[in-house]
């Protein structure tokens, strides 16, 4: 796993995410709605980037590997087997199921 992931999962992430419009968006401290994002994997990992940001996960990493997760999105990742896309889902269990089985959990 990715070292800049070493904080573990974050919790409550059902509580930071909204779906709105058609779209993800992510409450956060400083950043009241992070997004949009299309897809909830997708806002889940835009949780974790702006997270490795704030905590200063990203100045102590690797530099190529500091600037691949930044680069990095789940929606567009290729890689049959991505490193950064298994333990973001390894991370987030249910971070594939589509928003309306979500909804009820967000208050939306």
């Amino acid at each position: 796993m990715f070292e800049i992931l070493n904080t573990g999962p974050l919790f409550d992430i059902d509580k930071r995410l909204i779906f709105k419009s058609g779209k993800w968006l992510v409450r956060t401290r400083e950043i009241p709605e992070l997004g949009p994002y299309y897809s909830r994997p997708e806002a889940i990992e835009a949780l974790y980037r702006h997270v490795a940001i704030c905590t200063g996960q990203l100045r102590t990493a690797e530099p190529g590997l500091a600037r691949e997760f930044v680069r990095h999105n789940t929606a567009e990742c290729r890689k049959s087997e991505c490193t950064l896309c298994s333990a973001l889902s390894a991370m987030t269990p249910g971070a594939s199921q589509p928003p309306s089985d979500r909804l009820s959990s967000i208050g939306h």
